[in-house]
Protein backbone atom coordinates (compact mmCIF):
# COMPACT_ATOMS: atom_id res chain seq x y z
CA UNK A 1 0.00 0.00 0.00
CA UNK A 2 1.16 3.59 -0.83
CA UNK A 3 0.89 6.51 0.08
CA UNK A 4 2.88 10.01 -1.55
CA UNK A 5 6.41 8.68 -0.64
CA UNK A 6 5.73 6.08 1.57
CA UNK A 7 5.01 2.16 1.91
CA UNK A 8 3.55 0.23 3.85
CA UNK A 9 1.90 -3.28 3.93
CA UNK A 10 -1.67 -4.65 5.89
CA UNK A 11 -2.56 -7.83 6.90
CA UNK A 12 -5.79 -8.89 8.61
CA UNK A 13 -7.10 -13.14 8.91
CA UNK A 14 -10.78 -11.43 8.48
CA UNK A 15 -10.73 -8.27 6.19
CA UNK A 16 -13.97 -6.10 5.90
CA UNK A 17 -14.47 -3.07 3.86
CA UNK A 18 -14.80 -1.40 7.12
CA UNK A 19 -11.86 -2.82 9.16
CA UNK A 20 -9.97 -2.03 5.69
CA UNK A 21 -10.85 1.28 5.45
CA UNK A 22 -10.44 1.52 9.56
CA UNK A 23 -6.41 0.44 8.53
CA UNK A 24 -5.95 2.88 5.77
CA UNK A 25 -6.88 5.78 7.89
CA UNK A 26 -4.48 4.00 11.03
CA UNK A 27 -1.52 3.07 8.41
CA UNK A 28 -1.54 6.69 7.17
CA UNK A 29 -2.85 8.85 10.19
CA UNK A 30 -5.81 10.23 7.76
CA UNK A 31 -7.81 12.93 9.66
CA UNK A 32 -10.79 10.74 8.44
CA UNK A 33 -12.25 7.32 6.82
CA UNK A 34 -14.55 9.24 3.97
CA UNK A 35 -12.90 7.79 1.31
CA UNK A 36 -13.40 6.27 -2.01
CA UNK A 37 -12.62 2.90 -2.90
CA UNK A 38 -11.84 2.51 -6.98
CA UNK A 39 -11.16 -0.70 -8.61
CA UNK A 40 -9.93 0.48 -11.91
CA UNK A 41 -12.42 3.06 -13.07
CA UNK A 42 -15.23 1.62 -11.07
CA UNK A 43 -16.11 3.17 -7.45
CA UNK A 44 -15.88 -0.10 -4.99
CA UNK A 45 -18.43 -0.03 -2.04
CA UNK A 46 -18.94 -2.90 0.46
CA UNK A 47 -20.63 -5.59 -1.44
CA UNK A 48 -18.08 -5.72 -4.21
CA UNK A 49 -15.09 -5.27 -1.84
CA UNK A 50 -16.07 -9.04 0.02
CA UNK A 51 -16.38 -10.29 -3.46
CA UNK A 52 -12.91 -8.59 -4.54
CA UNK A 53 -11.32 -10.53 -1.87
CA UNK A 54 -12.24 -13.47 -3.01
CA UNK A 55 -11.03 -13.45 -6.51
CA UNK A 56 -7.10 -14.22 -6.57
CA UNK A 57 -6.60 -11.60 -9.44
CA UNK A 58 -7.85 -8.95 -6.70
CA UNK A 59 -5.30 -6.31 -8.55
CA UNK A 60 -5.00 -2.77 -7.41
CA UNK A 61 -7.38 -0.89 -5.48
CA UNK A 62 -6.95 2.84 -5.34
CA UNK A 63 -7.80 4.82 -2.57
CA UNK A 64 -8.94 8.95 -2.75
CA UNK A 65 -9.67 10.98 -0.50
CA UNK A 66 -12.81 13.60 -1.82
CA UNK A 67 -12.09 17.20 -2.50
CA UNK A 68 -8.21 16.55 -2.99
CA UNK A 69 -7.18 17.37 -6.54
CA UNK A 70 -3.68 15.86 -6.47
CA UNK A 71 -2.70 12.38 -7.71
CA UNK A 72 -0.62 12.34 -4.46
CA UNK A 73 -3.38 12.23 -2.04
CA UNK A 74 -4.93 8.84 -2.79
CA UNK A 75 -3.49 6.11 -1.64
CA UNK A 76 -2.56 2.76 -4.08
CA UNK A 77 -3.27 -1.14 -2.76
CA UNK A 78 -1.38 -3.57 -4.28
CA UNK A 79 -3.27 -6.18 -2.42
CA UNK A 80 -5.49 -6.72 1.11
CA UNK A 81 -4.89 -10.41 1.37
CA UNK A 82 -2.29 -11.70 4.08
CA UNK A 83 -0.02 -14.01 3.65
CA UNK A 84 0.59 -15.28 7.48
CA UNK A 85 3.45 -17.45 6.27
CA UNK A 86 5.46 -14.82 5.54
CA UNK A 87 8.87 -14.55 6.23
CA UNK A 88 8.06 -10.91 7.73
CA UNK A 89 8.79 -10.34 11.37
CA UNK A 90 5.50 -8.59 11.81
CA UNK A 91 1.65 -9.35 10.21
CA UNK A 92 2.26 -6.11 7.86
CA UNK A 93 2.37 -8.53 5.33
CA UNK A 94 0.70 -8.97 1.93
CA UNK A 95 0.17 -10.95 -1.78
CA UNK A 96 1.36 -8.97 -4.45
CA UNK A 97 -0.91 -9.91 -7.29
CA UNK A 98 -0.61 -8.08 -10.86
CA UNK A 99 -4.02 -6.12 -12.31
CA UNK A 100 -6.04 -8.71 -14.58
CA UNK A 101 -5.81 -6.52 -18.16
CA UNK A 102 -9.18 -3.88 -18.43
CA UNK A 103 -9.89 -5.70 -21.57
CA UNK A 104 -11.16 -8.74 -18.78
CA UNK A 105 -12.84 -6.39 -16.93
CA UNK A 106 -14.73 -5.16 -20.26
CA UNK A 107 -15.61 -8.79 -21.12
CA UNK A 108 -16.81 -9.80 -17.71
CA UNK A 109 -18.73 -6.70 -17.94
CA UNK A 110 -20.43 -7.74 -21.24
CA UNK A 111 -21.20 -11.55 -20.10
CA UNK A 112 -22.86 -10.19 -17.25
CA UNK A 113 -25.15 -7.72 -19.41
CA UNK A 114 -25.72 -10.49 -21.72
CA UNK A 115 -27.23 -12.74 -19.18
CA UNK A 116 -28.76 -9.85 -17.55
CA UNK A 117 -30.88 -9.11 -20.92
CA UNK A 118 -31.68 -12.82 -20.95
CA UNK A 119 -33.20 -12.55 -17.78
CA UNK A 120 -34.84 -9.70 -18.34
CA UNK A 121 -36.58 -10.69 -21.21
CA UNK A 122 -37.73 -14.32 -20.42
CA UNK A 123 -40.70 -15.61 -18.71
CA UNK A 124 -39.29 -15.84 -14.75
CA UNK A 125 -36.28 -14.10 -15.24
CA UNK A 126 -37.25 -10.85 -13.14
CA UNK A 127 -38.16 -13.35 -9.84
CA UNK A 128 -34.43 -14.42 -10.80
CA UNK A 129 -33.12 -10.86 -10.32
CA UNK A 130 -35.29 -9.46 -7.18
CA UNK A 131 -34.76 -12.77 -5.06
CA UNK A 132 -30.81 -12.39 -5.52
CA UNK A 133 -30.92 -8.43 -5.15
CA UNK A 134 -33.19 -8.90 -1.79
CA UNK A 135 -31.50 -12.22 -0.59
CA UNK A 136 -27.61 -11.44 -2.39
CA UNK A 137 -28.61 -15.65 -2.81
CA UNK A 138 -30.55 -17.57 -4.88
CA UNK A 139 -32.66 -20.24 -3.43
CA UNK A 140 -32.45 -24.08 -4.80
CA UNK A 141 -35.85 -23.37 -7.47
CA UNK A 142 -34.99 -19.99 -8.43
CA UNK A 143 -31.20 -21.09 -9.41
CA UNK A 144 -33.34 -24.24 -11.48
CA UNK A 145 -34.92 -21.59 -12.84
CA UNK A 146 -31.69 -19.66 -13.89
CA UNK A 147 -30.70 -22.16 -15.37
CA UNK A 148 -33.21 -23.81 -17.30
CA UNK A 149 -33.98 -20.02 -18.98
CA UNK A 150 -30.39 -19.60 -19.91
CA UNK A 151 -29.28 -22.89 -21.72
CA UNK A 152 -32.52 -22.81 -23.41
CA UNK A 153 -31.43 -19.44 -24.72
CA UNK A 154 -27.82 -20.94 -25.37
CA UNK A 155 -29.89 -23.83 -27.33
CA UNK A 156 -32.40 -22.32 -29.13
CA UNK A 157 -29.67 -20.08 -30.40
CA UNK A 158 -26.38 -22.68 -30.97
CA UNK A 159 -28.18 -26.23 -30.82
CA UNK A 160 -28.03 -28.87 -28.27
CA UNK A 161 -24.58 -28.91 -28.39
CA UNK A 162 -23.40 -25.78 -27.40
CA UNK A 163 -19.64 -25.12 -27.61
CA UNK A 164 -17.02 -24.81 -24.19
CA UNK A 165 -16.16 -21.22 -24.73
CA UNK A 166 -20.06 -20.47 -24.94
CA UNK A 167 -20.96 -22.60 -21.96
CA UNK A 168 -18.13 -21.08 -20.42
CA UNK A 169 -19.15 -18.17 -21.09
CA UNK A 170 -22.61 -17.97 -19.75
CA UNK A 171 -20.75 -19.66 -16.33
CA UNK A 172 -18.63 -16.30 -16.25
CA UNK A 173 -21.88 -13.60 -17.39
CA UNK A 174 -23.65 -15.19 -13.51
CA UNK A 175 -20.72 -14.41 -11.73
CA UNK A 176 -20.44 -11.48 -13.21
CA UNK A 177 -23.84 -10.41 -12.78
CA UNK A 178 -24.41 -11.62 -9.43
CA UNK A 179 -20.62 -11.76 -7.71
CA UNK A 180 -22.16 -13.62 -4.50
CA UNK A 181 -22.97 -16.90 -6.28
CA UNK A 182 -19.50 -17.12 -7.06
CA UNK A 183 -17.52 -20.21 -5.14
CA UNK A 184 -14.89 -18.74 -3.07
CA UNK A 185 -13.50 -22.46 -2.76
CA UNK A 186 -12.65 -22.70 -6.55
CA UNK A 187 -10.16 -21.37 -8.87
CA UNK A 188 -12.06 -19.21 -11.04
CA UNK A 189 -15.64 -19.02 -8.83
CA UNK A 190 -18.10 -20.10 -11.29
CA UNK A 191 -16.41 -23.85 -12.27
CA UNK A 192 -19.82 -24.79 -10.40
CA UNK A 193 -21.75 -23.41 -13.02
CA UNK A 194 -19.22 -24.71 -15.63
CA UNK A 195 -16.06 -26.30 -15.35
CA UNK A 196 -14.40 -27.01 -18.61
CA UNK A 197 -11.94 -29.24 -17.36
CA UNK A 198 -14.40 -32.25 -16.84
CA UNK A 199 -17.31 -31.15 -18.63
CA UNK A 200 -19.68 -30.97 -15.27
CA UNK A 201 -22.01 -28.07 -13.83
CA UNK A 202 -25.54 -27.25 -13.61
CA UNK A 203 -25.38 -25.70 -17.59
CA UNK A 204 -24.12 -28.90 -18.51
CA UNK A 205 -26.12 -31.24 -16.70
CA UNK A 206 -29.13 -29.60 -17.90
CA UNK A 207 -28.00 -29.36 -21.60
CA UNK A 208 -27.24 -33.47 -20.81
CA UNK A 209 -30.65 -33.84 -19.76
CA UNK A 210 -31.86 -31.90 -22.51
CA UNK A 211 -30.16 -33.95 -25.47
CA UNK A 212 -30.92 -37.56 -23.56
CA UNK A 213 -34.52 -36.16 -24.03
CA UNK A 214 -34.17 -35.35 -27.49
CA UNK A 215 -32.62 -38.67 -28.36
CA UNK A 216 -35.46 -40.20 -26.49
CA UNK A 217 -38.00 -38.44 -29.22
CA UNK A 218 -36.16 -39.30 -32.30
CA UNK A 219 -36.03 -43.01 -31.11
CA UNK A 220 -39.48 -42.91 -30.34
CA UNK A 221 -40.42 -40.84 -33.65
CA UNK A 222 -38.54 -44.24 -35.20
CA UNK A 223 -40.46 -46.49 -33.30
CA UNK A 224 -43.79 -45.44 -34.52
CA UNK A 225 -43.69 -46.44 -38.83
CA UNK A 226 -42.08 -49.36 -37.61
CA UNK A 227 -45.22 -49.69 -34.91
CA UNK A 228 -47.58 -48.32 -37.55
CA UNK A 229 -46.42 -51.34 -40.45
CA UNK A 230 -46.51 -54.07 -38.47
CA UNK A 231 -50.19 -53.17 -37.05
CA UNK A 232 -50.73 -52.46 -41.00
CA UNK A 233 -49.85 -55.86 -42.09
CA UNK A 234 -51.79 -57.37 -39.40
CA UNK A 235 -54.73 -55.83 -39.89
CA UNK A 236 -54.43 -57.44 -43.62
CA UNK A 237 -53.99 -60.69 -42.48
CA UNK A 238 -57.07 -60.44 -39.86
CA UNK A 239 -59.07 -59.26 -42.91
CA UNK A 240 -58.10 -61.88 -45.12
CA UNK A 241 -59.04 -64.77 -42.45
CA UNK A 242 -61.85 -63.11 -41.97
CA UNK A 243 -62.93 -62.50 -45.83
CA UNK A 244 -62.13 -66.66 -45.96
CA UNK A 245 -64.42 -67.40 -43.11
CA UNK A 246 -67.15 -65.96 -44.56
CA UNK A 247 -66.49 -67.54 -47.60
CA UNK A 248 -66.86 -71.12 -46.22
CA UNK A 249 -69.86 -70.60 -44.46
CA UNK A 250 -71.33 -69.07 -47.37
CA UNK A 251 -70.37 -72.15 -48.97
CA UNK A 252 -71.22 -74.65 -46.96
CA UNK A 253 -74.73 -73.66 -45.74
CA UNK A 254 -75.75 -72.11 -49.47
CA UNK A 255 -74.82 -74.92 -51.12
Amino acid sequence: MKFKDSKKYICSPTPTFEMFLECVAKKFYLPTMDVKVFDSKTEVDEEAFEYLLTRPDIGVLEIFIPGTASVDDSLSLSSYLGDTEGTSESDDTAMLISSPPEKNRAEERRLGQMIEDILKSSPGGEKVINEYMRTKSLSDGRRRDLVKILVAQLTNEHGTSPSRRLKEEYAKGIISLFPYLADPRSKLGYEHYYNAEDGSGYLAWRIKTLQKEASEGRMKRQRQPQTGAIFYAYSLLLLAWLEGLINFFFFTFFY
